[in-house]
């Protein structure tokens, strides 16, 4: 009985150290402590409204035929001729508004621009052309103002880093003219006509979120507007005195570069 005391009374003795320890603060200061885990990081996500500025360069190709109405007397089955291809090129810069939606690392959106642009390229005739009604001297014109596109985009996200393709509708304003110079007894004369015109566009472009709201991106875009036919008034004749319709053709196709920031002000 004695020895089973001496047990339970040791056992007791080194249970009311180690209590005693526990609750002294200059022991438990010495107890190495296990930092919390950091929190995970944030997962970047492009979806939101945002809206941005643009500015760049575009080339244009234009292909240009003039088309002179048949004349009794003159021009039976009336006449073409094809003028030559001109590539005026332009500094362009507006604004854009879209939305983008993340699922996974597919980013699916949808954007709008309008740019501010001025090409325009003159053709001065040096010679007369068998079959028509050109003299050395007589312009023409085409030129070009503004420009606009709704697109669908499709990216592919790492973080923070987009990569996306783009297409959809494009319009733009195209203003053609003629100037027919005085020529013998013919007096002068002149016409223009404007029209907007309605095509398509694809490209794509890389964009990266360099904070949590801000982007930068760098964007190419190939756009095509087909033909169209633009009245340009008349060139006058003496002798015998008529007026000639005058029309103009021209097939318009162009290729930009922009460098584009925008800002997401609603996720």
């Amino acid at each position: 009985m004695r020895a089973l005391l001496g047990v339970n009374g040791i056992t007791a003795l080194v249970l009311a150290g180690s209590l005693s320890g526990a609750l002294n603060p200059a022991w438990a200061a010495d107890l190495p402590l296990k930092a919390p885990p950091p929190p995970p990081a944030a997962v970047f996500s492009w979806t939101g409204f945002y809206v941005g500025g643009n500015l760049g360069g575009k080339w244009a190709n234009v292909s240009d035929t003039v088309n002179f109405a048949p004349l009794a007397g003159v021009l039976p089955a009336g006449a073409s001729q094809a003028l030559s291809d001109t590539t005026p090129s332009t500094v362009l810069g507006g604004i854009q508004l879209g939305y983008n939606w993340q699922a996974g690392r597919f980013v699916y959106g949808l954007e709008g621009d309008i740019d501010a642009q001025h090409w325009s390229e003159t053709q001065v005739l040096g010679t007369f052309s068998q079959g028509t009604l050109f003299v050395p001297g007589d312009a023409f014109s085409v030129e070009s103002h503004w420009q606009a596109s709704i697109r669908a985009r499709l990216g592919y996200a790492w973080d923070r880093t987009l990569l996306y393709a783009t297409g959809g509708l494009a319009l733009t304003d195209v203003r053609a003219s003629s100037l027919f110079v005085v020529f013998g007894p013919d007096p002068a004369t002149a016409g223009s006509d404007s029209a907007t015109l309605v095509g398509g566009t694809v490209g794509g472009g890389l964009e990266y979120a360099f904070s949590n709201v801000w982007s930068a991106a760098i964007e190419g875009r190939y756009t095509w507007y087909g033909s169209h036919t633009f009245n340009t008034g008349t060139v006058a004749l003496a002798a015998p005195p008529a007026f000639d319709p005058v029309s103009r053709t021209v097939d318009l196709n162009t290729a930009e570069v922009l460098a584009k920031i925008n800002y997401r002000f609603w996720k």
